[in-house]
């Protein structure tokens, strides 16, 4: 009889992303354990080659479960025979997790509330769980339904985790009340922690932004107006945009639409790359969860300029190590980035400054922390 604890982790994502490298390295870590972990996600999702490997070797248990769409014939059945006899899809993941019982559930989520029906469902269940929140949207505030369901979902958990103190804020403010479950944890990223870069050497004056190209979230037309006035235009600063999404349609026309040439559109480019070659960060994002990007230009000795939501300024000190935006507004990004071009003959010695600060914050290894958190909480149960 298998007596080794069995672990499953879930993501409601299907596009591997920034949220997907704690839950994901965290797998490799323990992995390195004596435990019976399996992974049930979307068989969109596309996971990275060393969890891939892991399967190939045994060590752990891969379920794809599919969106379970009714055959054609059945939703036309539907239409016409009384509900409590209608055919309803089947829930894979639903029915994987009864069978395999989990000793607990590791709860990917990219916002605070898409796992919320399976939080319910392992409360239900008798299930042990926890959960991992990786961006808060202000502007998505939970109805009364909605707001009931992460009432019961977050606090019968073993423990709620978030990537930064304001999404924790902004969730117990949506809740309406203290969540004693829950944790700040910290991401991993995709540089060496110990990287030492040369700062780029330049006649002109470069600043990356970097991010998925999804204008709600990430806010790069807020930075392309900023840019519009002649003042941008003149200076020869220039802006490198990196990232792949749906709006980089959009991200172009815009540029033709304000005529900026000091601007470049760059897909998907290694971390270790963008620094260097640039001198700085910019995001001007409408909401976060702590950007991994912020993370990796400080640890490569570049200062940052991001706007004040989320978790952006958790780890950065105005006009030490960064410039703060009050806001992700034309104006207010122009505000931050004035003060950045007065200080540019100073960029060098504040990132350097930055690499300094972000050290305090952030540990080498956030997958092995998360990894051996959740061996507490197992060897507890």
């Amino acid at each position: 009889m298998n007596s080794l604890k069995k672990i499953l982790f879930t993501t409601e994502n299907v596009s591997f992303g920034g949220s997907e490298l704690l839950w994901t390295k965290t797998v490799v870590e323990l992995s390195k354990s004596n435990f019976s972990i399996s992974i049930c996600v979307s068989e969109k999702l596309k996971l990275p080659q060393e969890i891939i490997a892991l399967q190939k070797e045994n060590k752990i248990q891969i379920i794809h479960t599919s969106s379970n769409v009714l055959p054609s014939w059945k939703r036309l059945l539907n239409r016409l025979i009384p509900y409590n006899k209608r055919f309803k899809s089947s829930n894979l993941r639903n029915n994987f997790i009864l069978n395999f019982r989990p000793d607990i559930i590791v709860m990917n989520q990219g916002f605070n509330f898409n796992a919320v029906q399976l939080m319910l469902f392992a409360k239900k269940n008798n299930f042990n769980y926890v959960t991992i929140s990786h961006a808060v949207n202000e502007s998505l505030w939970p109805n009364l339904s909605l707001r009931e369901k992460m009432q019961l979902g977050f606090s019968n958990s073993i423990k709620n985790y978030f990537v930064s103190q304001d999404n924790l804020l902004v969730t117990q403010n949506q809740l309406g009340f203290i969540l004693k479950n829950a944790k700040v944890v910290r991401n991993p990223f995709n540089i060496s922690y110990s990287i030492n870069l040369e700062f780029p050497h330049s006649n002109n004056f470069h600043l990356a932004c970097v991010g998925r190209y999804d204008f709600y979230a990430k806010g790069q037309d807020v930075l392309l107006q900023t840019l519009s006035s002649e003042k941008w235009k003149n200076r020869n600063l220039y802006i490198n945009f990196y990232g792949e999404g749906s709006d980089v349609e959009n991200l172009v026309d815009l540029v033709k639409m304000y005529q900026i040439k000091n601007v470049t559109i760059n897909s998907h480019t290694a971390t270790e790359e963008i620094w260097k070659h640039n001198h700085g960060l910019i995001l001007t994002s409408r909401f976060e969860g702590l950007p991994i990007v912020i993370v990796e230009a400080m640890l490569s000795k570049r200062f940052v300029i991001v706007s004040n939501v989320s978790g952006n300024k958790e780890l950065v000190i105005d006009n030490e190590t960064g410039f703060i935006a009050a806001a992700p507004r034309p104006e207010y990004i122009d505000e931050a980035l004035e003060r950045a071009w007065q200080n540019r003959e100073s960029w060098k010695k504040i990132g350097e400054k930055a690499r300094q600060e972000i050290v305090t914050h952030i540990p080498e290894n956030p997958a092995l922390d998360f990894a051996n958190e959740l061996q507490t909480i197992i060897s507890n149960l």
